[in-house]
């Protein structure tokens, strides 16, 4: 095998996996829970009338969820906010009304261990073969199912009913209630859909009123250094609100097992409970959704940006989460490459391999090509190509333009079923000490 040195351009992108890999065994999701296992699995049948199922029998090309909220945060160029001392006060004031608290009764996984070990009946230690009797796993551990609870924020993107949240706040819900900003009533909840990938979840009520509702934002406008508030229900302190601003963003999937989506950082404090809650700029309008926090640091804490949040939003009315498969090895596009394929950009994805069978194949997609639009979007980056797959479902239609030899090549493929060899199974990893659920 040979060993190839790094190069001095990849230098930080080893040190940058390295500090992801440090930071992932303290990452913690923000849920207070009384037990955390179990979370790796579904342990609630899709039967159950927690869930609702009203378009489920649709498709991707029956719906339009654009109207499902109100979009603002289009333009790259804003008025700045001026800044003074009742600034945050007047935004929470603003916002509060759409941020709910958000309490489950589920089921978990707990684990018994049934057997004796033989240091359990030794009336003193025997020095090595004790140790030895320690190593052996004489307890066989036999999981069984419990009844526990948690609590979660979440908010309003629609007057009538439809509130965002995180997936691990409503996961293996049996009964979910919905409690509104004033606390004068609670509202029954029903899951439209999660995804666990990208810790989403879409969660529907009832309501006999008209409800207050929060603007989504662009999160891509988002600029390192830009003041953000966190709103949420840390330990049930309800509507508390937190400022700081945006300590960085691109932070690829710390401690998550799937690595097909960004964070927003921030400093604002995201504590247990605050899980689902909104992080809001300035203007009013949600940049992301609070997820997670490193347990053994201060002021680091993690939110989905609300664009991919966006780009799942069919797939979470739908009730549909399984991704479509193209089959393609790609890394962003690097200047010298650039140059060495004659391509007159330094923004493109650049396909290293193509899989036999696989769509991508089909479609006439090979390596060395350069893609620089998907879907009739320009691919400015690595990360907004990954983005709009991950909202692609199997035998939807994607239109890629790529660049090859010195010309634009217009290329249609259908995405298709990732072969079962190939399936990247997204997990919780649990924790044993706390009452946390960390996420891997």
């Amino acid at each position: 095998m040979k060993i190839m040195p790094v190069q001095p351009q990849h230098a930080q992108y080893f040190l940058g996996i390295i500090a992801l890999a440090i930071l992932s065994v303290s990452l913690i999701s923000c849920t207070v829970s009384h037990s955390p296992r179990g979370m790796e699995k579904s342990l609630v049948s899709e039967e159950h009338p927690i869930f609702d199922t009203r378009f489920h029998d649709l498709s991707f090309h029956d719906i339009d969820t654009r109207g499902l909220w109100i979009e603002r945060g289009i333009l790259a160029t804003r008025e700045n906010i001026v800044i003074h001392n009742n600034t945050f006060a007047e935004l929470v004031e603003d916002t509060r009304n759409a941020v709910v608290n958000i309490y489950t009764s589920r089921i978990e996984e707990k684990e018994m261990k049934f057997g004796i070990s033989p240091n359990d009946i030794l009336l003193f230690r025997i020095p090595i073969i004790s140790d030895i009797f320690d190593i052996i796993p004489f307890k066989i551990p036999i999981p069984y199912n419990t009844k526990g609870v948690s609590l979660g924020s979440g908010f309003i993107i629609s007057e009538h009913g439809y509130i965002l949240t995180n997936a691990h706040v409503i996961n293996n819900a049996t009964d979910i209630r919905v409690v509104l900003s004033l606390g004068l009533r609670d509202y029954p909840a029903k899951i439209v859909g999660a995804d666990r990938m990208t810790d989403t979840a879409l969660i529907k009520i009832e309501p006999d009123h008209f409800l207050s509702v929060l603007p989504l934002g662009n999160s891509d406008n988002l600029r390192v250094g830009e003041m953000v508030l966190a709103m949420g229900n840390p330990f049930g302190l309800r509507h508390s609100a937190t400022s700081g601003i945006v300590s960085a963003t691109e932070r690829i999937s710390p401690g998550l097992n799937q690595k097909l989506v960004d964070f927003i950082q921030t400093d604002s404090a995201i504590n247990p409970g605050s899980s689902g809650g909104p992080l809001l700029n300035l203007y009013g309008e949600v940049v992301g959704i609070n997820t997670a926090m490193v347990s053994q640091a201060q002021s680091i804490g993690f939110a989905l940006p609300i664009n991919t949040v966006k780009e799942v939003m069919p797939m979470l009315v739908l009730g549909q989460t399984e991704r479509g498969w193209f089959g393609v090895k790609a890394v962003p596009l690097t200047a010298g490459k650039a140059t060495e394929l004659k391509y007159p950009d330094e923004e493109g994805i650049l396909v290293l391999e193509v899989e036999k069978g696989s769509p991508a194949e089909k479609g006439g997609v090979r390596p060395g090509d350069i893609i620089v639009e998907l879907n009739d979007v320009s691919l400015k980056g690595f990360l907004l190509f990954r983005r709009k797959l991950i909202g692609l479902a199997p035998g939807q239609e994607i239109h890629l333009k790529v660049f090859r030899e010195g010309e634009a090549i217009d290329i249609i493929s259908v995405l298709g079923k990732r072969p079962p060899e190939k399936q990247l199974k997204p997990r919780l990893r649990i924790k044993d000490k706390g009452d946390f659920v960390p996420h891997e």
